[in-house]
């Protein structure tokens, strides 16, 4: 309670106890009726400032503030008259206290909820009509005397008083009324409302009884009876318990408390009590009196009978509603099981015998924890735990839990839990059970296809992944490595021997590495030839195991078509603490790479360089894109001379890449991530116009200079190469026979018709096409003739040995004479030596270009050197052929 309202409270009392000032002085009488007056006007105020803070029947008490005013009034009134006649008086302090009385019924009785009344009925009716006649007995005679005089008093007197009367026995029986059919939590304010009427209509009854026969002391008294009633009158807005205590689910029923059942019994025995000890004492009650004690009697027996028929019909809803719910929980498919505080089974629907059979009726009375599966006593305990205010609310949600039938199988049970403990009615916790046995094994086989491999039976790549996520999220006793490894020679098998031969090796394959580790490891098939393995034990025991791999995988494989013999790649990647199982996963594959780089039967740890090299990679993919729109792609070009005139007959343009912080980065580095990324055509595009635009632009003394570019394989295969070298060629207007395109020798062995009808449609352009790093690798003679080319390029690797190797200078001879029998342009690259230039002048060569004659060089270097001498360049240290 708020310290203001005490505050108020105080500031009542004393003003109401001053009323016993006066006490036997019969001339400061006026100043007890001042007193009373000012202790009606401090209660007013307690009670308006108290509705302030209510949301609920905050109207009813500023009605009911109203009530003490008038009063108040009277006395007032009476005061200012001064002495008069004692008949007179009484009636102008009844006069204003008559509507005061009424406004306090119609306030009172809006303090409880409409419902409640009508939910009441007729029991309600007989209980008003019973308190209303208790009442008027017994205030009749307070007020006018046992014998009930009213033949004494005027016609003016005799309607004030018995308005008084009226009004007074009304608001009693309002206020008993009130506390009849109040709800529990706010009897309390009902009592002091009902002592508060008691009180003043006593204190009022008695002053005006010796106020009219003359008996100075009973108006005192009646004066702290009016002090105690407006004390109590101001107390009940402090003490009500409205809505904001009550509890979300409170019913607004009519039903009569324990007190409200009482009432009316208790008002008919003090109606007779009252009239029988006014007889005993020697005054003939009035016939109306009697008639109301009679009438007492009557309505009591009404109020017994009302009151049973309603119990009985209570009694059948009852019945019918327990009959009606335990036939839809008998009828449910739903199993409904009740738990009380401790956790015992208090009782079980019978819907649960067709999960548990027999079991289900030695389940009552047994502690729930003690019935369920061991692992999952845990569970349910934290799920049954009883709720804290700090703590998350427990019972939410639906739980998985097993329960042993009549043959000792466990069963599986979905239980939605209802925690009702807080409820007044159950005081329980409600599982609601579901049999989900048969669901959960169809779950567990599901589960197993969808995690493992048909072909081998062993976990597959799902599988894997759940291992790995466990294992990662769990802190492990020992060190785990998880091995992937990749087969080689499964292409060639199927070949050779047919796809379902193959799928006869990759099972031969899973059930040999699954042999090969021991029963704690996991082995999982990824797809296709991709199997992995993780194991746990130091560095030492993880490299052996991945030798005994390697050595299972190379042991020959009888089928019907013939022995077939597989290799592997192994990459191993510890699980480091904090490492993800994605992150894991790609530190996989790059060790698995870095092994097959490595060379056949190799098996590679990850390092931190794998890692850095595909991060390089993974920022050179991002970066390369938006490449050119920073102007980070440039062209550079290297001479290519004629070695019949000594002179710059020909140029061929770079391309290259200076990363802002990774510096220069190799052509064949970035070309091969910008075929991968897709945006090699862009950057091929884009060095065509640049170096068709440039070529132009270069002096020239004699035959104009002839512009070559390398076209990687990927580019070619685009399909854009004719369109883009003629927008080239438009948009710079270079002549066609100036521009030489250079295909690569493995590109051309495996070209398809459309890079042939490519081809052709370039040389009827007038374009050149060469044949580029021949020479090298897997080069094959009939590679000359396979498109139609005009120009030959010898690769390094043929020339580098030709002025040393007497078998390599043969085979470049041979190469030579095959390409000018073929009347190619022939034309070496690479060339380092004079030695060389020499071979090459011998051969018969007609041109050559290398780091001998010069280096890659910008535009504006390459112009100096194409002014000065008109071209010529030649290495000064090489003698004349």
């Amino acid at each position: 309670m708020e310290p203001r309202r005490w505050w108020l409270l105080a500031g009542a009392v004393p003003v109401a106890l001053a009323c016993a000032a006066p006490v036997g002085n019969p001339a400061l009488r006026p100043l007890g009726d001042a007193a009373v007056a000012l202790a009606g006007l401090a209660a007013a105020v307690v009670i308006r400032c108290a509705a302030r803070s209510r949301d609920e029947h905050r109207r009813s008490w500023q009605l009911l503030a109203v009530a003490p005013l008038l009063p108040a009034l009277g006395h007032l009134v009476a005061v200012l008259v001064g002495p008069a006649d004692v008949l007179q008086l009484v009636v102008l302090r009844w006069l204003p206290t008559v509507p005061a009385y009424l406004v306090a019924i119609v306030a009172v009785l809006t303090l409880v909820g409409r419902d409640r009344l009508r939910a009441g009925g007729l029991r309600v009716g007989v209980e008003v009509a019973l308190f209303l006649t208790a009442c008027l007995v017994g205030v009749q005679l307070l007020v006018v005397g046992p014998g009930g005089r009213w033949s004494s008093f005027g016609l003016g007197e005799q309607f004030v008083l018995g308005g008084a009367v009226v009004a007074t026995s009304a608001t009693m029986a309002a206020a008993l009324t009130l506390l009849g059919v109040i709800e529990g939590r706010r009897q309390t304010m009902a009592l002091a409302l009902f002592g508060a009427t008691v009180l003043l209509t006593g204190g009022r009854g008695l002053g005006t009884s010796a106020m009219l026969s003359g008996t100075p002391g009973g108006v005192e008294a009646s004066r702290f009876l009016l002090a105690g009633g407006l004390c109590l009158l101001a107390l009940a807005p402090l003490v009500d318990r409205g809505a904001d205590s009550a509890p979300a689910d409170a019913p607004a029923s009519g039903r009569s408390t324990e007190l409200g059942q009482l009432l009316p019994h208790v008002a008919m025995v003090l109606a007779v009590t009252v009239v029988g000890a006014a007889t005993m004492l020697g005054h003939v009650p009035s016939g109306v009196t009697v008639a109301g004690a009679v009438l007492c009697v009557v309505l009591a027996a009404a109020h017994r009978w009302v009151s049973a028929r309603d119990e009985r019909r209570m009694a059948a809803r009852l019945r019918r509603s327990e009959a009606y719910f335990r036939s839809l929980v008998r009828s449910s498919g739903d199993a409904v099981v009740i738990v009380d505080d401790a956790l015992t089974v208090s009782w079980a629907s019978p819907a649960l015998e067709r999960a548990l059979g027999g079991a289900a009726g030695d389940l009552v009375g047994r502690p729930l924890l003690d019935a369920v599966h061991p692992d999952d006593a845990a569970t349910l305990a934290a799920a049954l735990a009883v709720p804290t205010s700090s703590g998350p609310e427990p019972g939410a949600g639906l739980l998985l839990l097993r329960l042993a039938d009549a043959e000792g199988v466990w069963r599986y049970l979905e239980a939605g839990i209802s925690d009702l403990r807080d409820h007044v009615d159950v005081g329980a916790v409600v599982l609601h059970c579901r049999d989900m046995t048969d669901r959960h094994a169809r779950e567990q086989a599901l589960q197993s296809v969808a995690y493992t491999d048909p072909m081998t039976g062993l976990p597959n790549r799902a599988g894997l992944l759940r291992e790995l996520q466990a294992a990662v999220g769990e802190p492990a006793a020992a060190p785990s490595t998880l091995l992937t490894i990749e087969l080689n020679g499964l292409a060639a098998a199927r070949e050779h021997a047919g796809r379902e031969r193959v799928r006869m090796m990759v099972t031969e394959i899973g059930q040999r590495l699954r042999g090969t580790v021991r029963v704690e490891d996991v082995v999982a098939r990824m797809g296709g030839g991709a199997f992995a393995v993780l194991a746990s034990g130091d560095d030492a025991d993880v490299d052996r195991l991945a030798a005994r791999c390697l050595a299972v995988v190379e042991r020959p494989i009888p089928t019907p078509s013939g022995i077939v013999e597989l290799t592997a790649g192994i990459g191993l990647v510890p699980l480091d603490d904090g490492l993800g199982v994605e992150a894991l996963l790609a530190r996989a594959d790059l060790a698995v790479r870095a092994a097959h780089a490595a060379g056949v039967g190799s098996a590679v740890r990850f390092r931190p360089e794998l890692g850095e090299a595909a991060d390089r990679l993974d920022r050179l993919r991002n970066d390369l894109a938006g490449a050119c729109a920073r102007e980070e792609l440039f062209l550079l070009f290297q001479p290519i001379v004629s070695l019949q005139e000594r002179r710059i007959t020909g140029i061929e343009a770079m391309l290259r890449w200076r990363h802002p912080t990774l510096g220069e980065i190799p052509p064949a580095e970035f070309l091969l991530v910008a075929e991968r990324a897709g945006v090699i055509g862009d950057l091929l595009r884009w060095a065509l116009q640049q170096a068709t635009a440039a070529v132009v632009t270069l002096p020239s003394s004699g035959a104009p200079l002839r512009m070559g570019m390398k076209l990687p394989a990927g580019y070619v295969a685009t399909g854009t190469l004719v369109t883009d070298v003629r927008n080239a060629l438009d948009r710079s207007g270079l002549a066609p026979e100036r521009l030489v395109l250079q295909l690569n020798a493995a590109a051309v062995a495996v070209a398809d018709e459309r890079v042939g009808l490519d081809v052709s449609a370039l040389r009827f352009l007038g374009v050149n096409v060469a044949v580029e790093g021949f020479g090298g690798g897997s080069s094959a003679l009939s590679d000359l003739t396979r498109l139609p080319t005009n120009i030959v390029k010898l690769d390094r690797a043929l020339i580098t040995r030709i002025d040393r190797d007497p078998q390599m200078r043969a085979l470049c001879a041979s190469v030579v004479g095959v390409g000018l029998a073929l009347n190619l342009d022939v034309v070496a690259e690479g060339v380092e030596t004079a030695a060389q230039l020499t071979a090459l002048c011998e051969f018969g060569v007609g041109f050559a270009q290398g780091y001998l004659i010069s280096r890659p060089v910008p535009l504006g270097e390459l112009t100096a050197i194409l002014s000065d001498n008109a071209g010529a360049l030649w290495p000064g240290m090489v003698s004349r052929a």
